[in-house]
């Protein structure tokens, strides 16, 4: 066997194949075929090769016999293990016999296949990141107290009943095209907090200052997505007559309030207050270190110099595409349907698809990479701590979660190591 190294990170394997060689497949190939002819005066399977050969002609045994030596020389490929351990993605090699071969002389035939890519990594350790600050305001630690307080609050009538944003109204709608009512746009009595959203676009915002008893036609356009085709694009009106206006009265941030939310370690309002600070300062910090990793992998990736064979890329593109057709068939609608739900074509998503397949196969090799050189593989020890931890809070044995999880723990550990390796060795500016 002689190996060639190719663009895109591809090797050809060029074997050299004897007439003998060919001659025993030859062998092979007729009694395959010979099982399967009937040929007058035999019965299956008995005829001699050469009554066979005299029937059908030897060149009807040569594509099965060639079909023997490409499986002879796969194998041979898979016993060299520095070679076969390099082999990536499904090894489905373009395979081929010299163009032209004659029975009683010798011929190559060669594998095309791709292989891991070699790379070539940019600076990793030392690098800028810019830093923002996390300062929580006031602002956000009474939103986030309101937030609470809204879980308990009550609805009631507003004195002037006159629609505002966030009041709840309750009212009667009549949806019409072309002045003529459409399956499912009709309602009595229905309660919308208005600024929710739920509506079509435009609908809420023209019923904010409308009274009471007040009725009034609003006029939207369906988007060209809306899930009833019927109606996608189209314009409508809504004939609306509101009855009644509540708006959320919260409760009194009171101790006794705050004490049966029973929050360890709270008891009063202020105690509340920087209990929710602490817990959005968390919350920031966790935001900012992932926005920090998504900087430096992203510059990392960028000036890597990897020639990536187009089987990782096609592989990390199937299963992104993989992933949506699951989820259309959730919904139990065609795959292009699902898209156009998303306002998104066909021709976009799979412009978009594959160049996510690409950055995420170069991430696979690049990370892969620098785990190898850093010598970031987790310990066994490190890996049964971790599922140890997992069976604590899952009621599972720590043996069946390493058997069911061993590979996500072992790429779970080693990333996350590589992580804490490119965070603490960056310069914040």
């Amino acid at each position: 066997m002689v190996t060639e190294k190719l663009e895109h990170s591809r090797v050809k394997a060029v074997f050299d194949v004897t007439a003998e060689e060919f001659e025993k497949a030859l062998d092979k190939a007729f009694e395959k075929k010979n099982a399967k002819v009937t040929i007058k005066g035999f019965r299956a399977g008995k005829a001699p090769r050469s009554v066979y050969e005299k029937n059908y002609g030897v060149e009807s045994l040569y594509e099965d016999a060639l079909n023997v030596i490409f499986n002879e020389k796969a194998s041979e490929v898979y016993a060299d293990k520095d070679l076969a351990k390099e082999i990536c993605g499904y090894f489905e090699p373009n395979v081929e016999a010299e163009p032209k071969f004659e029975r009683g002389k010798d011929f190559k035939v060669s594998f095309t296949f791709d292989v891991y890519p070699e790379v070539s990594l940019p600076q990793y350790k030392g690098l800028e990141v810019k830093a923002k600050k996390l300062n929580v305001t006031k602002k956000e630690v009474d939103e986030a107290v309101k937030a609470i307080q809204k879980k308990d609050a009550e609805k009631v009538l507003k004195a002037e009943q006159v629609i505002e944003e966030g009041d709840y109204a309750t009212f009667d709608f009549v949806g019409s095209v072309d002045g003529v009512e459409f399956p499912g746009g009709k309602a009595d009595n229905y309660e919308l907090q208005i600024g929710s959203k739920q509506f079509i676009p435009g609908f809420e915002d023209q019923m904010i200052g409308m009274k009471a008893e007040e009725t009034k036609d609003i006029n939207v356009t369906f988007p060209e997505n809306y899930g009833e085709a019927s109606l996608a694009g189209k314009a409508a009106v809504f004939k609306v007559t509101v009855h009644e206006v509540k708006t959320e009265k919260l409760p009194r941030l009171t101790d006794d309030y705050v004490k049966n939310l029973k929050i360890e370690g709270v008891n009063t309002s202020e105690e509340l207050k920087a209990y929710k600070k602490k817990e959005l300062e968390d919350k920031k910090a966790v935001s900012e270190k992932d926005r920090q990793v998504d900087e430096l992998i992203n510059k990392i990736l960028d000036n890597a110099v990897v020639d990536m064979p187009k089987s990782l890329i096609d592989e990390r593109v199937k299963q992104i595409r993989g992933q949506y057709e699951k989820q259309a068939k959730m919904y139990n609608i065609p795959f292009e349907t699902f898209l156009g739900l998303m306002n998104v074509t066909k021709e976009v998503f799979e412009e978009e698809t594959s160049k996510q397949g690409a950055r995420q196969a170069l991430f696979n090799v690049v990370v892969s990479k620098i785990i190898e050189v850093e010598n970031l593989t987790p310990t066994k020890e490190q890996i049964e701590a971790k599922a140890l931890e997992d069976a604590n809070n899952s009621g599972k044995s720590k043996d069946v979660l390493l058997k069911e999880n061993l590979n996500k723990y072992y790429s779970d550990l080693a990333y996350k190591a590589l992580i804490d390796l490119i965070l603490n060795s960056a310069v914040e500016k």
